[in-house]
């Protein structure tokens, strides 16, 4: 029997108290998950979701946890380069080498509430293109000098950290998969788990990444609720029909929904399939993470 094939998890949708989301992180650690990823930035949201500070929150995730890697969303657009190079190469000290770097485009509505920039698409891709290209070098522990369009940076540095920062982007637009292609070691691909959506995706990107894939998870429902779920918590996937849809979320006993996810892995060649619990509580996620934990496959 092999060791177990990695596996991660996502309490990443704001939704759970701080001390909720730290208890999951150490549960998901003691069970085996590879990677667990935590809230990142955000802009507005209700007023019933609990908002933290993505830097707070991973540094109390690495203390809660010994073995899994930890990570929260970044968007360009929130950030200066080098305090944010500051950020992850301090995180990165304190968990050991655990720490990974996950980016996305983000969406520009509503910044402009908070007083940030409200950039169209386009402008939100070429911020990260650049920002990835300076923290990518202050990481590295080069000093920069570098003219960009968002970041004017003269001899800036930061202490690099013991260990290398892995940088995984989440895209599936053309533009932000160029971005993948000249700065990532993984890709978060932001697409449901169907291959026809992906595979279209992997080709555009014309380089071989190790891939990680969300996919919503609700192990012991009925297919019906765990359905009308994904829906809620998963809008931005709405054209997504019914019937793709069924074959793309995890539901009913959970060894179907391992054998589901197994199946998933290896014909969609995911490195790193991602359990998303969106909007469940905490003991309803504890559950679904006790009967999905990694288990040795062939």
């Amino acid at each position: 029997m092999s060791a177990a094939a990695p596996l991660g998890v996502a309490f990443a949708a704001h939704w759970l108290p701080f001390d909720a989301t730290l208890r999951l992180v150490a549960r998901a650690d003691a069970l085996g998950y590879a990677q667990v990823l935590v809230d990142g930035d955000a802009v507005l949201l209700p007023r019933d979701r609990a908002v933290f500070d993505p830097t707070a929150l991973v540094a109390a995730s690495l203390q809660a946890s010994r073995r899994a890697r930890i990570a929260a969303i970044h968007f360009a657009h929130f950030w200066n380069p080098v305090l944010l190079a500051r950020s992850l190469a301090t995180l990165q000290t304190l968990g050991g080498g655990r720490l990974v770097a996950l980016f996305g485009v983000g969406a520009g509505r509503a910044t402009s509430a908070i007083g940030l920039p409200e950039p169209a698409a386009s402008e939100r891709v070429a911020r990260l293109d650049e920002l990835l290209g300076q923290v990518r070098a202050l990481l590295a522990g080069e000093t920069v000098t570098d003219a960009g369009r968002f970041a004017s940076l003269t001899s800036a540095a930061v202490t690099p950290p013991p260990q290398p920062v892995p940088i995984v982007v989440s895209a599936a637009s053309p533009r932000a998969l160029a971005v993948v292609r000249r700065h990532a070691d993984a890709w978060d691909a932001n697409v449901p788990p169907v291959r026809a959506r992906l595979e279209p995706l992997r080709a555009a990107l014309g380089r071989e990444l190790p891939t990680w894939l969300w996919v919503f998870a609700r192990p012991g429902a009925a297919q019906a609720d765990a359905l009308r779920d994904y829906r809620r918590h998963a809008p931005w996937f709405r054209d997504l029909p019914d019937a793709e849809a069924r074959d793309a979320i995890l539901w009913g006993e959970p060894a179907g929904c391992r054998d589901r996810l197994e199946a998933l892995r290896r014909e969609l060649r995911i490195a790193l399939p991602i359990l998303d619990l969106s909007g469940l509580a905490e003991p309803e996620a504890e559950r679904a993470l006790v009967m999905l934990a990694p288990a040795s496959v062939p």
